[in-house]
């Protein structure tokens, strides 16, 4: 983790003449992170290759300069001189077609003025700009995709030209493609139905296929960014990695989970029956190695998938994951999770609990991934979502949401020496405790576990909620909104019955959040415990005034380096979740 970027800068003093590259991706929804195939393209480079995915939803060639987002990129280039190449690829178009207030751009003069204007602070910056023609849509009319971008792709291989610089005509690859496929299979590239369906944005299968089109392209346009790292090959190297010593699980011996088994028990399982069977069998450690999804599915309920000590549970390539199953940690140690999709299980029968709050809830059963009781353990670019079964399509009963959800992941009963890291948590209500309850006083003394670099993703509340343990937090991204339809952020941190919690250089983007009693918050009846908060921003600006007693009474026993708050959102969004392993964080600038 942290010390494979302080040994790379180590090796970079010690051999001058080579210095790794770096590919910036800007553009709009279709590039952006959760719904485009800008981190899939990122995934396919060299590990030694920086790859940073600042495209953002709406934005058009106009409103991404007009809020000051291309500023971000131009930071970034004037440190070019740290990197061999540093290729900034653009594409626009999508909103800068007509009927998008404050974003729509003229397309004969304005827009193509935008590109020349990018491309000129790309040159300046010493950087190689590559202008790429946008994505196209996947709807059809007669038999025939309706290719409504094509002016402005048009447009752009025509500031390319007269520029004289590099074109990737994403426009006509994937429009051959697309019509090649048909309408049907071209659905399946999209997000799930009810999720966000449409014919424009992409789901992980569309990220993955678009994704690697563009990385062999830019491949074939720039041989020296060579070769594209194999997903499926990353996820079998790291199946013998030990947990980072920058968090609580490289404490008191590190935390290896099967590292030492031997080729005997390392499975490889592709059905539940074969996940079964690798579970149970006797082996003193073991890799299982998960390929595609796995329904889990006890009948109606979800399946309990429970892992023995000295086990590494590994998915490989970027499409391993589980529905309907519960990982459950429990009683043992030296247990490591990572590169795994996991769709949250649904409780097919919640039970109402008239006095859970003042008006009664509905209360379910089944986590993502429960830990209980255990130590050492490792939980590692994992992605966690509750989509397709969102929230919003729960019936109400009794006045309440009958929500079918329990935690994404719970970290309880005295369990120790946890590191959370990496993972992308989405659309998810409850999403982690530390310490079940004010009453587990057993916790006093354990719930030791880390969380850095994580992505919170519309969560509405418990990223995490901390009870007893010593809990450090760092450089972790939260992104939500108070207005969000189905998961409405209430806070991201909660402080609860003798949390002792350092925070360092997080950073939080919450629509409607305005001071740090919005995102740092006591959830509890019961006094709250102390937070050291050091260098986080709320919305850009530094998170102050926090009300809580800082005295947290122990100090962070471990070397770490925390990337500056203003750093977290680009490296987070790059590298967090399934289908991330092998790349390197970037070093703060």
């Amino acid at each position: 983790m942290l010390r494979h970027i302080l040994l790379s800068l180590a090796c970079a003093a010690t051999l001058p003449a080579y210095a790794a590259d770096r590919i910036i991706l800007v553009g709009d929804s279709t590039v952006a992170s959760g719904g485009g195939y800008g981190d899939y393209l990122c995934r396919r480079q060299r590990p030694d290759t920086t790859c940073l995915n600042l495209a953002k939803n709406g934005r058009s060639s106009g409103s991404f300069r007009a809020e000051g987002r291309w500023d971000e990129v131009q930071a970034l280039l004037r440190d070019s001189a740290r990197f061999g190449k540093t290729y900034v690829l653009m594409q626009f178009g999508h909103n800068d077609q007509p009927g998008k207030p404050g974003r729509s751009t003229d397309l004969v003069k304005e827009y193509p003025a935008n590109l020349a204007r990018y491309v000129a602070d790309v040159k300046a910056g010493g950087g190689v700009p590559v202008l790429v023609t946008s994505l196209t849509r996947r709807s059809f009319r007669n038999g025939h995709v309706w290719n409504d971008l094509a002016p402005w792709a048009s447009a752009a291989r025509e500031v390319a030209k007269r520029e004289q610089v590099a074109i990737l005509d994403l426009n006509a690859l994937s429009l051959a493609a697309v019509q090649a496929m048909g309408p049907e299979q071209a659905d399946t590239l999209a997000q799930a139905k009810g999720a966000g369906f449409d014919y424009t944005h992409l789901g992980p299968k569309g990220g993955r296929f678009f994704g690697d089109m563009a990385a062999r392209e830019l491949l074939q346009m720039f041989p020296a960014l060579g070769p594209l790292t194999d997903p499926a090959d990353t996820s079998q190297q790291a199946a013998r990695e030990r947990a980072p010593a920058d968090g609580w699980a490289g404490e008191q011996g590190g935390t290896h989970g099967g590292a030492t088994a031997p080729a005997s028990a390392v499975y490889t399982v592709a059905t539940a029956a074969e996940l079964r069977s690798a579970v149970a069998g006797a082996a003193d450690a073991r890799i299982i190695q998960v390929r595609g999804t796995l329904d889990m599915a006890d009948g109606a309920k979800p399946g309990l998938v429970r892992l023995p000590s000295h086990t590494t549970l590994i998915g490989l390539g970027e499409d391993a994951g589980f529905i309907n199953a519960s990982i459950v940690v429990a009683n043992v140690s030296q247990v490591i999770i990572r590169n795994l999709s996991i769709s949250n299980p649904c409780d097919p029968d919640p039970k109402w609990d008239p006095q859970d709050g003042p008006h009664g809830n509905w209360n379910s059963n089944y986590d993502g991934i429960s830990v209980t009781g255990s130590h050492h353990v490792w939980i590692d670019h994992n992605s966690f979502t509750d989509a397709p079964r969102t929230d919003g399509q729960s019936p109400k009963e009794n006045g309440m949401l009958k929500q079918c959800h329990d935690g994404a992941l719970d970290i309880t009963s005295a369990s120790d020496f946890v590191t959370v890291s990496y993972n992308h948590f989405a659309l998810h209500e409850k999403n982690t405790l530390v310490g079940a309850s004010d009453r587990a006083t057993s916790d006093e003394g354990h719930l030791r576990v880390s969380f850095s670099n994580n992505f919170f993703d519309n969560v509405t509340a418990r990223a995490p909620r901390v009870r007893f343990g010593q809990v450090h937090l760092f450089n972790n991204f939260h992104k939500g909104s108070r207005k969000h339809a189905e998961y409405a952020h209430e806070y991201s941190v909660g402080i609860a019955k003798q949390a002792r919690v350092i925070i360092d250089a997080n950073a939080y983007d919450i629509d409607g959040a305005h001071g740090c009693a919005d995102v740092l918050r006591n959830p509890g009846k019961s006094e709250p415990g102390a937070v050291l908060e050091r260098g986080s921003q709320l919305n850009g600006k530094a998170l102050a005034d926090c009300a809580f007693p800082q005295d947290v009474g122990w100090s962070v026993p471990y070397v770490f380096t925390a990337l500056p708050a203003a750093d977290v959102q680009p490296n987070v969004m790059s590298n967090a979740g399934a289908g991330h392993l092998g790349k390197l964080r970037p070093a703060a600038r």
